[in-house]
């Protein structure tokens, strides 16, 4: 359920090409690619929406894709059931190229559902939505749960499926909206939960640790995501005011390994890396023997 492409995702109709680019350190490596086809190049997805002055004169962008659907080059069991999202985020590129929040009525059923705000729909929808997907054994809403919007009927609706739910959590103002939907998907839908934690975004190391720590204190793992400015010409290359490098790596290596590193608090972990470090620097410098 979770091959992703995590790149550029091609096909061809005829003499075509067709490039799906999501994140924006790819535009580069897509121009190169429709500079060498021979044919007509066509781009869409978020990146190239974005940039799309950088295709000028090698490719035509196209918001939406009329021959095929591009999330299936990335991940055969994806779909959508809706598009847009009704918060207006500055960090997330959605507002900016779907404007307006729809349900789509005739949605194709799939494992993995890539809405940005499936709660955000009507109950009919989200009902419409759950019968259709019944028939999976497992169900990912892959983009996130908005915790604020998780109804004591949207978790019972929800519960009819296998489920794997993921919330986010953005920023402490919403500390007591994930932990109320947390305790109540436990309750009524699932518990199989994963929590997308954003850092380095309008925060402290502080602040993101607290967060962190908070969705450990659920008894659950988080997925600690990096931000990425919409415009990143390189992953990881921006650092947040109140950051350094070496702070976002640590936070990232750490919470993203707690499979294997749950015995180690993350105090620990930072003082046993500073003295391998030590250690191997006076190793080098014949110290050690």
């Amino acid at each position: 359920m979770n091959k992703w492409r995590k790149s550029i995702a091609s096909w061809h109709i005829g003499d075509t090409l067709y490039l799906s680019v999501v994140f924006s350190w790819d535009v580069a490596a897509a121009v190169e690619r429709a500079k060498q086809h021979k044919g007509r190049v066509v781009v869409g997805g978020p990146a190239a929406i974005i940039q799309r002055e950088a295709f000028e004169g090698v490719a035509d962008v196209q918001e939406k894709c009329d021959v095929a659907e591009p999330i299936l080059f990335h991940n055969p069991l994806a779909t959508f059931t809706t598009r847009g999202c009704v918060n207006a985020c500055p960090f997330c590129i959605v507002p900016r190229i779907e404007s307006e929040f729809i349900e789509i009525r005739n949605f194709r059923p799939a494992p993995v559902v890539c809405d940005n705000n499936f709660l955000a729909a009507s109950a009919a929808h989200q009902e419409r939505v759950v019968d259709a997907l019944k028939r999976y054994p497992l169900v990912d809403f892959n983009q996130g749960l908005d915790c604020r919007l998780f109804t004591p009927d949207a978790a019972s609706n929800l519960g009819r499926l296998r489920l794997r739910a993921r919330f986010s959590f953005d920023a402490v103002s919403e500390e007591s909206a994930l932990v109320d939907a947390v305790r109540l998907c436990q309750e009524r839908s699932t518990k199989n939960i994963g929590v997308y934690v954003l850092f380095g975004y309008n925060d402290t190391p502080d602040d993101a640790i607290y967060r962190l720590e908070l969705v450990r204190g659920l008894g659950l793992r988080p997925n600690a995501m990096r931000y990425q400015p919409i415009d990143a010409r390189a992953k990881n290359e921006y650092v947040a005011p109140n950051w350094t490098e070496r702070e976002l790596r640590r936070v990232a290596r750490y919470y993203n390994r707690l499979r294997w590193l749950e015995h180690v608090s993350f105090d620990e972990y930072g003082a046993e890396r500073a003295h391998r470090r030590r250690a191997a620097a006076e190793l080098a410098q014949g110290r050690l023997f």
